[in-house]
């Protein structure tokens, strides 16, 4: 009996980890505060066959004309902490780094995306959670 009880307490603890590392899929209304401008955007995050994948849209005020924001790279989930980063390509082909770095804590998550060394807060609300 005393067995089986550790065996069940192993199994919930192994299957409990992999859910926690995984607080920060679904999609989220995220914004950044930047001196005077906020800036909101719709994150989508999801696992993929290699880890995991962030992917923004409605981007609100519209990025400037020439400028895009590609997709979240080095994805990393660690608990209830996430990081990742995003390379924004300048109208002139310049680009400039941004990363991000977070923790969740149920459907909220707060954190700092970081721009050539200014940090400003990066906060979200989720929308919906993964099927």
């Amino acid at each position: 009996m005393r067995i089986a009880r550790l065996g069940f307490v192993l199994a919930a603890v192994t299957f409990a980890v992999p859910a926690s590392a995984q607080s920060f899929l679904g999609e989220w209304r995220a914004s950044a505060q930047a001196g005077d401008m906020l800036i909101s955007e719709t994150l989508t995050v999801a696992k993929t066959a290699d880890g995991f994948s962030v992917t923004v849209k409605d981007v609100d005020p519209p990025s400037p004309a020439g400028m895009v924001a590609g997709p979240g790279v080095d994805v990393k989930l660690e608990g209830d902490a996430f990081s990742y980063r995003r390379i924004i390509t300048t109208p002139d082909g310049g680009t400039i780094e941004i990363i991000y770095k977070g923790t969740v804590t149920g459907d909220m998550f707060t954190g700092t995306g970081e721009l050539q060394g200014f940090a400003v807060p990066y906060n979200g609300v989720r929308i919906s959670k993964p099927n």
